[in-house]
């Protein structure tokens, strides 16, 4: 045992000491930051229910759910783990984040010293992955933890395979079956873990011997069909209004076509390669302009394309090993490559994964200034130290933008002024802090980017209510419900803008298409049936509180105001029993109790004295 600790861990212990060190200098800021709840955290976290706690009901949503657009239950249930240590202290799920990224960074070192790496490149290779601007986003934002635990189990999964391969079949199989139990792990965390398979075989073709690669194709088998379902499921899950969680993030071709796409690819390639070399600029958002022809960047990308392939092509000629790590960059861009067309273009989170192989690169190239001499070694040197001491720097600085929502969009919307998307964060960042005054010139500008933003023709109505100013948001709601005439909600926020002005007729007719095109929502229910009651209609509002419970659940509101009704139509031991349900759930305004005149009718009855006086006592009670 002591052997072995002096010379398996003690040598590195210095190197993964100073990986630590400078992770979470770089990264502890975050520990005082805010959930983003304008981009995900409520949906992933703070809103999501099955996050609260450790119980089988949770446990079966986490499996059985979709969230944001994905299927990824590990996610889901780290998340739980927080909230069982931490409670909702944000603090407690970015050192999470930190401490996996860091777990990615020391477990790429010692796969790299595992496949023969001296010491010095494993180091500059880990800390590149490490430390690199444009993995802050993966880090610094709660919802995108599901990157750092697909790269986890990814790490795990292929150490465990290089001893499967290392042993053979016969003293291997619990190292491959290992392997494969955590490449599942990965999956369920995020779906861009499908390229795992390639990534083994691609190792069996660049560093086993060809006699040594026996069952190089074979043993792939499970791994490929178990990618092949995940991709499957995130496929449908990414599909507009199939499931509740469901996010819609694919989209048609860009463009119009695969060509246009494939032409506006090749531009955001560049850019790729630009921000490897050169990080500054880095956003939350990216909004690269869709190119239909052949341009002066179209030119420049397809060039340095090429030049790339080229590059590849040399390498595994030359330096076969090295390829490896150079292909799995590509191989990591796949699944954002456009191939299935999704929403999003370019992102600095879809660097997470291409980022190993990148990496990788540069401790490989690094390892070329042993052969250099004299001035060209020095220079060589110094060009890496240069950009070694920049990264920590250039990401610490990065991850102070993510503090909240109002630092990020204030960034990217001063970065990219002309995407609706980012000037729109930075609107809803502005109205979500109550600074409805600066957000509304804000969201003015959205529109003149693009008339017909659906969130923005939303926002503004919900805005122009909060002010108490419901007829100067109307016209925004009008285009809105013209423009999408399928989108429930816009008929919704229609309806409570006509509420508000007593316009109770047409109130009903916005909140009847909403019900048409969303027949099960309970907060479209609860609106028609308030309408209702104050028409006097109590059979309609009758049924619309009982489809609201059917639907959605009941709640001591809706029980309480089910009780009024049953009152007002002679109903009484029907008003008692949901009065009885209301105590029950939780009502406690007294005062209501005692002086609604909706009550009248059952407040003499001795069955009425008797309920309260349970609930509130003889004398007195709680009035809320």
């Amino acid at each position: 045992m002591k052997n072995f600790f002096s010379e398996k861990i003690v040598p590195h212990a210095v190197p993964a000491g100073i990986l630590f060190v400078f992770t979470f200098t770089v990264y502890m800021r975050t520990l005082g930051h805010d959930f983003q709840l304008f981009w995900d955290d409520a949906k992933y976290v703070t809103s999501n229910e099955v996050v609260q706690g450790f119980t089988l009901e949770h446990l079966k949503g986490a499996f059985t759910g979709y969230y944001v657009g994905n299927y990824a239950p590990v996610q889901i249930i780290s998340y739980m783990a927080d909230n069982a240590v931490w409670g909702m202290r944000a603090s407690g799920f970015f050192l999470t984040n930190i401490l996996l990224h860091l777990g990615n960074g020391l477990l790429f070192y010692v796969i790299l010293i595992r496949l023969g790496w001296r010491r010095l490149w494993a180091f500059l290779s880990a800390f590149v992955f490490l430390l690199h601007p444009v993995q802050v986003e993966s880090v610094a934002w709660i919802s995108e933890r599901k990157n750092l635990l697909a790269m986890f189990f990814c790490l795990l999964a292929f150490a465990l395979y290089l001893s499967y391969r290392e042993k053979g079949w016969e003293e291997g199989k619990r190292a491959y079956l290992s392997s494969f139990t955590s490449f599942l792990l990965a999956l369920l965390a995020k779906s861009v873990a499908v390229i795992f398979p390639l990534q083994i075989l691609l190792y069996d073709l660049c560093y086993p011997e060809r006699r040594e690669r026996g069952r190089w194709l074979t043993d792939k088998i499970p791994f490929l069909c178990a990618a092949a379902v995940i991709a499957w499921i995130a496929m449908r899950s990414q599909l507009p209004g199939e499931a509740p969680g469901m996010g819609g993030g694919r989209t048609s071709y860009h463009g119009g076509s695969p060509y246009a796409t494939f032409l506006t690819m090749l531009t955001v390639l560049a850019r790729y390669v630009k921000l490897l070399v050169w990080p500054s600029g880095l956003s939350a958002v990216y909004d690269p302009p869709i190119k239909t022809g052949i341009d002066g960047a179209v030119a420049a990308g397809g060039f340095l394309f090429v030049l790339l392939m080229a590059g590849g092509v040399l390498l595994f000629r030359r330096r076969r090993r090295l390829f490896f790590w150079y292909a799995l960059f590509f191989v990591g861009l796949l699944p954002v490559s456009q191939v299935v067309p999704i929403i999003t273009l370019m992102n600095d989170r879809y660097l997470y994964f291409p980022m190993l192989g990148a990496a990788a690169c540069f401790g490989g190239l690094a390892s070329c200034c042993d052969a250099c001499s004299g001035a060209r070694r020095a220079i060589a040197l110094a060009a890496a130290g240069l950009f070694l001491v920049a990264l920590p720097c250039l990401s610490f600085a990065r991850a102070g933008v993510w503090k909240n929502d109002l630092t990020l969009w204030s960034d990217a919307a001063e970065k990219t002024s002309g995407s609706a998307i980012a000037v729109y964060g930075l609107a809803q960042a502005l109205q979500n802090s109550g600074d409805l005054d600066a957000a509304l010139p804000v969201y003015l500008r959205v529109l003149a980017i693009d008339p017909r933003h659906m969130d923005t023709l939303n926002n503004l109505g919900a805005l122009y209510r909060a002010k108490n100013l419901p007829l100067k948001g109307r016209p925004y709601l009008l285009d809105l419900t013209r423009y999408y005439p399928a989108y429930a909600k816009g008929f919704l926020a229609l309806g409570l803008n006509y509420d508000l002005t007593g316009d109770l007729g047409e109130a009903e007719k916005a909140f009847r298409r909403a019900l048409a095109l969303q027949p099960r929502s309970k907060e479209v229910l609860l609106d028609l049936a308030r309408i209702s009651y104050k028409t006097k209609r109590l059979d309609a509002a009758r049924n619309y509180l009982r489809d609201a419970a059917a639907f959605g659940g009941t709640n001591a509101d809706i029980e309480y105001n089910r009780a009024c009704i049953e009152a007002l139509t002679g109903h009484h031991r029907e008003s008692l029993q949901f009065l009885e349900s209301a105590f029950r759930l939780g009502f406690r305004n007294r005062e209501n109790v005692e002086k609604d005149s909706d009550l009248a009718a059952i407040r003499s009855l001795p069955d009425f004295q008797r309920l309260v006086s349970s609930y509130f006592g003889e004398g007195g009670g709680q009035t809320h």
